[in-house]
């Protein structure tokens, strides 16, 4: 009988036979034997008794012992069992079973039972799965979770008492008993009756007050923040950080008391943004809503614990705080601030708050001082082939008692992170202790590489401590959170979800003030990047039929989606010299026009900002500008041709990829192009004329069907192998 109970326990555990050594099974284990034996306690003592029995001197004392423990007669006869059915079937506690082969074959039958229940519950939940999405009326389906133990009252959901689960007004939550009990899904809401939007938002508001945290929680749920920054709660309006950075602190023995220091800490002001939410919905698409939250109890497991406990309000909250995170996301990085209450027409999601690279990008040569590394790169920009000497530069020009401190970060973006490896590769790879990529910069395991996806597309690059970036929230209200309202001017069947939250980003300190020193002093910087562009193509919209456009809160304006009539614009204002400006065109109906006149100066005339026509200036001293470049919306952008220089016998693929002759002086060969690019293509078209044309060999640096002379309006295009430049085309 013994060697049967342990069977029972080895088949309920899916085991072929017990470890050796003392038996100690997991929580999980012992949780499936207790609810097998329909005894708590059962898995606890068996293995107590199991432990006891290969220790015990007289093991059948032991077994004996156990039996009675369990009410178990091992002198009665045996008495045959008809498979274990009935609700008491398998009890360890029924007085009235003869045997202990009767309560195992019991609890093995009973096992069996609940396989084959669970085998029918996977065959509901997938018929489950199966229910519509159009707006018709659902199927029947039967889909019992009876066996996750969910409970329901004759009057509320879960049997919680709780308003939000009252199955009264509430065809949802009736719909999601169904769903759970095995009973036919027949229960259907209403979304165009205004009683049954009016319920929803007391639910949500109710919900809110008994479940605050919750909320909050899943206000933020899903929102991916960027590596080593911190989320602080509870921003209601602005926000001064209280963390004093003084720098180096310790040193080794001395007499004196001589304090390192000497500094006076500068406190940034965070403030918090109001984000709001306008989404409206289509009549049909709330009962979308719906049948997806019904959906949901397809995926529940027969070991999942509580996420059957879901309620539709909080499914819908939910749902709508997905689409807002994936904003946030790109907001917390890219975002450029821009609040304009009395406009008629939607913003973009990238003026809600500035983002990080707004808040390094203007307090570059405010608060910190930026490096110039243009005496070293062209340009001052990385490149593919200098990106690792490029971050070896940057780190050698920190402060060297910076340089060696503890948990700092360089982030860039993760194009440069990639090129950074390969380069280090190609420099490296053949070193004997080349160990392949590293995380760190090298010869300092102190300066961690970080990518982060939003600076993709940016040449900007940053090295700052750990501990100095945050996010900050504020707890919503329970009026201000999500709110439906019924009706439309377009049509009376839709309805309008309106709601607020509070997020923005935050640079705790850019650097420290020592007595007698300026701010933008190295020596005194938290903060270090290079002196590139940033944030191009983040735009801040210009208001209705402005000719006199102000470059204040950003230098990318998008321009004539305000607008009401056609505009002509003379000039702009608040200009930084020495910085581009960026106008891009996003009008439809009416449009603005940028004017060659004596403050801005046009190459080829008027310009006018058609949707996705693009003008980049540069504003000089005195406050005029000079055009640098314009695509017009739809045309393809053809890149300006580099002229090489009269006799050159080299060009520069740093400089372009498409390179015209000049007029030489004597004969000219041209042997190669410097810094080429693996499997990137160059052309070089003749426009010198006839005497002296550059010619090209077939040979050295070039893989060609034959020896080339460029003159006038001759090309050819190579691609660059990564050791000969093999001819592609020719004309």
């Amino acid at each position: 009988m013994w060697k049967q109970l342990k069977a029972f326990v080895l088949v309920t555990l899916g085991l072929s036979a017990f470890a050796e050594g003392k038996l100690n099974l997991s929580d999980e284990d012992q949780q499936k034997l207790d609810a097998a034996a329909k005894q708590e306690g059962f898995a606890a003592k068996f293995m107590a008794k199991y432990n006891d029995e290969l220790e015990a001197k007289d093991a059948s004392n032991a077994i004996d012992a156990f039996m009675k423990e369990q009410g178990i007669d091992t002198s009665a006869s045996s008495q045959k069992d008809e498979g274990g059915e009935g609700d008491d079937a398998g009890d360890l506690n029924t007085e009235d079973e003869g045997t202990l082969s009767a309560k195992v074959n019991a609890l093995t039958g009973d096992f069996a039972k609940l396989k084959a229940e669970n085998k029918q519950l996977k065959g509901n939940i997938a018929a489950l799965e199966k229910l519509p999405d159009a707006d018709e009326a659902p199927e029947t389906v039967q889909a019992n979770l009876n066996k996750l133990n969910v409970k329901h009252s004759k009057t509320h959901l879960f049997a919680s008492n709780d308003a939000f689960d009252a199955f009264e007004g509430r065809p949802w939550n009736e719909a999601a008993k169904q769903a759970m009990s095995g009973t036919s899904i027949t229960a259907a809401t209403n979304w165009t009756e205004t009683a049954n939007i009016d319920k929803l938002n007391s639910d949500i508001q109710d919900y809110f007050r008994k479940h605050s945290d919750e909320i909050h929680n899943l206000m933020l749920d899903g929102f991916e923040m960027p590596k080593y920054v911190e989320m602080i709660s509870g921003v209601s309006d602005e926000y001064v950080h209280n963390q004093i950075i003084t720098g180096e602190i310790t040193q080794s023995l001395k007499k004196k008391f001589l304090p390192k220091n000497k500094v006076k800490f500068e406190a940034e002001k965070g403030k918090v943004r109001d984000i709001q939410i306008d989404m409206l919905f289509e009549g049909y698409e709330l009962k979308k809503l719906e049948k997806s939250y019904l959906k949901r109890f397809s995926q529940l497991g027969i070991t999942d614990s509580n996420p059957h406990k879901e309620r539709f309000v909080m499914y819908v909250v939910s749902e709508i705080m997905k689409r807002a995170r994936k904003e946030d996301k790109i907001v917390a990085g890219r975002g450029v601030y821009f609040a304009d209450a009395d406009r008629d027409t939607p913003a973009s999601f990238i003026n809600n708050f500035d983002g990080f690279l707004k808040l390094y990008l203007d307090a570059r040569g405010v608060k910190y001082r930026p490096f110039d590394l243009s005496d070293k790169f062209l340009n001052g920009k990385p490149t593919p082939l200098n990106i690792y000497n490029y971050v070896n530069e940057m780190v050698d020009r920190l402060p060297y008692e910076f340089r060696i401190q503890p948990d700092l970060i360089m982030k860039m973006s993760p194009y440069w992170l990639g090129m950074y490896h390969e380069d280090r590769e190609r420099i490296k790879g053949g070193n004997t202790d080349y160990t392949g990529k590293s995380t760190f910069v090298d010869k300092y395991p102190n300066i961690e590489l970080v990518p982060y996806d939003q600076m993709e597309g940016e040449d900007f690059m940053y090295i700052i401590p750990k501990g100095i970036e945050y996010m900050l929230t504020d707890k919503p209200g329970e009026d201000g959170f999500i709110q439906f309202q019924k009706g439309g001017a377009d049509n009376p069947r839709n309805m309008r979800a309106y709601g607020d939250y509070k997020l923005s980003a935050f640079v705790a300190a850019f650097g420290r003030k020592e007595y007698g020193k300026s701010a933008l002093d190295f020596d005194n910087q938290l903060v270090f990047s290079n002196d590139v562009e940033v944030l191009t193509t983040s735009y801040v919209p210009v208001s209705a039929n402005n000719a006199t456009p102000s470059l204040e809160h950003h230098h990318s304006l998008i321009i004539g989606d305000n607008n009401t009539a056609n505009t002509d614009i003379t000039n702009l204002t608040n200009a930084t010299a020495g910085k581009r400006v960026y106008l891009y065109g996003n009008g439809t109906d009416f449009t603005s026009t940028v004017k060659n006149n004596a403050n801005i100066i046009l190459a080829d005339g008027d310009f006018e900002l058609t949707k996705g026509s693009l003008l980049v200036l540069q504003a000089l001293a005195g406050g005029k500008f000079i055009e640098i470049s314009r695509k017009v919306g739809g045309a393809v952008e053809v890149p300006e041709p580099v002229i090489l220089a009269p006799d050159a016998t080299t060009a520069d693929a740093a400089d372009g990829t498409e390179f015209v002759t000049s007029e030489n002086t004597q004969a000219t060969a041209l042997t190669t192009i410097e810094n080429a690019i693996s499997g990137e293509r160059y052309t070089i078209t003749g426009g010198g004329g006839t005497p002296n044309a550059t010619t090209i060999a077939n040979g050295g640096n070039f893989f060609l069907t034959g020896a080339i002379t460029l003159t006038d309006g001759v090309f050819i295009t190579v691609e660059y192998t990564g050791s000969k430049f093999v001819e592609i085309a020719r004309g």
